[in-house]
């Protein structure tokens, strides 16, 4: 088994730098737009750098960007959209003359055994890192050629199909905030009144609540809220939550807030909202689409009612005592007829999502338990690392 950092003879391994004293038009690619395995990130008029020679940190089509902060592992293929843009500090850039290389470390850096080796070499002081020394010597099996591009292929299918569905998944979410601004155009002729008629709230909680068989909390904080690309979380389908005198029926509103703005997501399974968290349920049942878009709509709003400089936490008083203009029974059933289809589409998208995922999981394990026979790799198994052996275990 070879070295990352000898994967191939003509390989190198860098870091990026601090963006502080760079041109305005010079595009730069920052650990938060490495995401699902490509660069994503929007600077409109941003262009490479003119000397792409001048700098180790500019990026050249075909590179690997690797996350080296926090979100360790996370890794994106350079294309021609980014070729010469900067990588900041904190992102890692492999680069090797065989395109095949640095396609097949995006894979690898996702199998249990990569992934159980970078686990034992993070460093935490402050938050997880990845040293660009320990990224050299991550042991890795390297297959034939055509093997790289077959598995390069399929996971990009899993990979292209992945973005469809949440670009489905967000297009209908869209759909039905524009339904709904189109009908809050009459809002002046609706009865005024405070969301205390209108719905019911509570506070998350500070305790915890553990999932004894998976080891995980099963609290939704306010981060995950605050960072979900969509109005959904998923809370878990542990059966005795249900009963647990904390947890929120599936259908229920969490409200999270922060400088700038708030965001709410539905529950799609029972779950127990976390500090910072509000829990949301609108007076009536079918009222769900229409309170959940109307709070999408006031987000200033909510965050305004937040307490502290920080505005992180919005109270169950603070948020029944606002006011709101609420339509007719009619109106708000119109409404859930157009929003409910959209709605069940765009969890549909997410529910294949999930088994793509797990698919893509059983690859990766089969990748990792069979490297060892499958590929051809230079070194005696007496060298392997322990964390590898704990990583195939059954």
């Amino acid at each position: 088994m070879a070295e990352a950092g000898g994967a191939a003879e003509d390989l190198s391994i860098t870091y990026g730098i601090s963006d502080s004293e760079l041109p305005e038009h010079q595009g730069v690619v920052r650990i938060g737009d490495i995401r699902r395995g490509r660069v994503i990130t929007d600077q409109p008029g941003r262009k490479g750098a003119a000397h792409p020679k001048d700098s180790r940190a500019v990026l050249q089509e075909g590179d690997l960007a690797v996350v080296l902060v926090r979100r360790v592992r996370d890794a994106a293929l350079i294309t021609a959209e980014h070729h010469g843009w900067i990588a900041t500090r904190g992102i890692g850039i492999i680069r090797a003359k065989d395109p095949t290389i640095a396609r097949w470390l995006r894979i690898w850096l996702h199998t249990p055994r990569a992934q159980a080796w970078i686990d034992q070499h993070v460093t935490a002081h402050v938050e997880p890192t990845l040293s660009l020394d320990a990224l050299r010597r991550m042991p890795v099996s390297i297959p034939p050629p055509n093997q790289i591009e077959m598995l390069h292929q399929l996971v990009g299918v899993f990979e292209a199909k992945v973005e469809l569905n949440l670009s489905i998944a967000a297009s209908a979410v869209e759909l039905a905030d524009v339904y709904h601004a189109n009908l809050s155009r009459n809002e002046v002729t609706w009865a005024k009144c405070t969301f205390d008629a209108v719905a019911e709230a509570r506070t998350g909680t500070g305790k915890s609540v553990v999932d004894v068989e998976g080891g995980r909390t099963a609290q939704v904080t306010a981060s995950e809220i605050l960072g979900a690309s969509l109005p959904y979380v998923d809370g878990t389908d542990r059966q005795d939550l249900a009963a647990h005198p904390e947890a929120c029926e599936t259908g229920t509103i969490l409200v999270a807030s922060r400088p700038g703005g708030a965001r709410v997501a539905v529950t799609r399974l029972p779950a127990v909202p976390g500090r910072g968290v509000l829990a949301v349920r609108s007076a009536e049942p079918g009222d769900l689409w229409w309170m959940l878009h109307e709070l999408r709509s006031r987000s200033g709003d909510l965050s305004q009612a937040a307490q502290g400089r920080s505005a992180r936490e919005i109270t169950r008083r603070a948020f029944l005592r606002l006011d709101v203009r609420w339509p007719g029974r009619h109106v708000r059933e119109q409404f859930h007829c157009v929003a409910e289809p959209l709605h069940s589409r765009a969890q549909a998208a997410l529910d294949e999502n999930r088994a793509l995922n797990e698919l893509l999981g059983h690859l990766l394990r089969d990748i990792s338990s069979r490297s060892r026979t499958l590929f051809r790799t230079g070194s005696p198994d007496a060298h392997r690392d322990d964390h590898e052996r704990a990583a195939e275990a059954p």
